[in-house]
């Protein structure tokens, strides 16, 4: 039994030497050793890269687009920062805390902060703000290797990378920014041509805030598709996440043609033939002059006769020279006359009608003689121009009119002047001002106009 125990002393002496022989092999050094040595092992790569450090980030792969940043890490704390969207390099402050590990923080603003900022409404939260781009700014540094360090975001917890950026580089970002302006449209749209045919209702969308390229078609069964995507921008345009396929024609990715100049480019598809070209919408307000009417050139693929029709009923407000003077003879002739309005989808069958407005004399209430028209016809084969076909004369209705001298076409000068220049056989071209306010304007004589404004 002694010689039992003792033989249990004796190899409990042996294990606790072997454990500690084993600890000294593999901890040399204590925790705190250790990770300081990896700070400062992280530190040295971080300064030692002479052209800094190359960052492309994805705050949420497949939800929002990618970023490119530079770094140039510095004494004292300091880093220099540029990126896709900023056309200067900006010095800010960063550190590396043991917070969590070892932690990458950039803790004063800086451009990679606007992919965190919770000001802006994420399409992808039901336009809710608070989420933003869901980036980080912190992150844990997992790996420093050669030429590459690997990272972590302490928020998001997305795996990432930077790598060693060349002296290239920081011309190159410099241009990405450049790119990134002609992503910025403002309150533009794009139209889409597809091998060189307008498709009436494409549009596409551009967020540079979370680039996200949108586009809207309409199928060969009048059904409108929508095809979303993020991108990133290059030096040519934007290469998108995957592949697409719009209306038949299968790319992934953009390039901007600027032949026609800044204010006219255009973003085409990078397949082999460059088969569809969006081109600039702006629908900014035109704040239009009657004097500028005449001569104003609207943009030929603006659809302008669409947009006119998504408002049912137009009070025409003003009119030109010659049209306005009967108009005034009129209001003078006959006080009780009250508008004019342009009334469109009046009932089924018509696409609308031409409305003159006065109070009956016999019973004192606003009543409408309706001069209906049974087609919109597109002109030229543009969007933008149309004639008003009034060849179904027989319907036109009084709704219990009694005054017929001051409605009739016929029989008061005035209302037939102003009919005949609203269903001129060589139509109108519709302008669009803002939602509500459109001009047509007379083809046959640029001089004669209408402005209508959505009652």
């Amino acid at each position: 039994m002694k010689k039992l125990i003792y033989l249990c002393m004796i190899a409990g002496m042996l294990l606790a030497t072997a454990c500690s022989d084993d600890d000294e092999y593999v901890f040399s050094e204590l925790p705190s050793e250790r990770i300081e040595a990896f700070r400062t092992e992280c530190e040295i790569a971080l300064k030692g890269a002479a052209d800094g450090w190359k960052f492309v980030y994805y705050p949420q792969k497949g939800s929002y687009g990618g970023f490119t940043f530079l770094f140039r890490f510095k004494e004292k704390n300091r880093v220099e920062m540029t990126s896709d969207f900023e056309t200067e390099v900006g010095d800010y402050s960063y550190n590396l805390n043991l917070s969590e590990g070892l932690v990458l923080t950039f803790d004063s603003y800086s451009p990679i902060h606007r992919l965190a900022n919770p000001g802006y409404a994420s399409p992808v939260r039901d336009g809710n703000k608070g989420f933003g781009l869901e980036g980080d700014f912190e992150f844990i540094v997992k790996d420093v290797g050669d030429g590459v360090i690997e990272l972590i975001g302490k928020k998001t917890r997305v795996e990432l990378n930077m790598e060693k950026a060349t002296a290239a580089d920081w011309s190159t970002v410099e241009k990405l920014a450049e790119m990134a302006g002609y992503f910025v449209l403002g309150n533009a749209g794009l139209g889409m041509m597809v091998n060189g045919e307008l498709v009436v209702g494409g549009h596409v969308e551009l967020d540079d805030i979370f680039h996200i390229c949108t586009m809207a078609y309409k199928d060969g069964e009048g059904n409108t598709v929508t095809v979303s995507v993020p991108y990133i921008i290059t030096a040519e345009g934007c290469r998108f996440d995957n592949d697409v396929e719009v209306a038949g024609v299968k790319f992934n990715g953009l390039e901007i043609d600027l032949s026609n100049g800044v204010t006219n480019r255009e973003f085409v598809s990078n397949d082999a033939d460059g088969a569809i070209r969006f081109f600039i919408m702006d629908l900014s307000p035109l704040n239009l002059t009657p004097e500028q009417v005449p001569t104003f050139v609207p943009n030929k693929y603006i659809a302008s006769v669409d947009m006119l029709k998504n408002n049912n009923e137009y009070i025409i407000t003003d009119m030109s020279d010659g049209l306005k003077a009967e108009w005034e003879a009129l209001k003078e002739e006959y006080p009780n006359f009250v508008k004019f309005t342009l009334e469109m989808d009046r009932k089924s069958g018509y696409e609308g009608s031409f409305r003159v407005t006065a109070v009956n004399s016999a019973d004192g209430k606003e009543k409408s003689h309706n001069y209906d028209f049974g087609t919109f016809t597109l002109l030229n084969n543009a969007i933008n121009q149309v004639r008003f076909d009034n060849s179904k004369k027989s319907h036109s209705t009084s709704s219990g009119f009694t005054d017929k001298d001051l409605y009739d076409k016929d029989k008061n000068e005035h209302v037939g002047v102003i009919y005949d220049a609203f269903f001129s056989s060589k139509g109108f071209t519709v302008i669009r001002d803002t939602e509500e306010v459109f001009w047509i304007r007379s083809i046959a004589d640029l001089n004669k106009w209408m402005r209508l404004e959505a009652d």
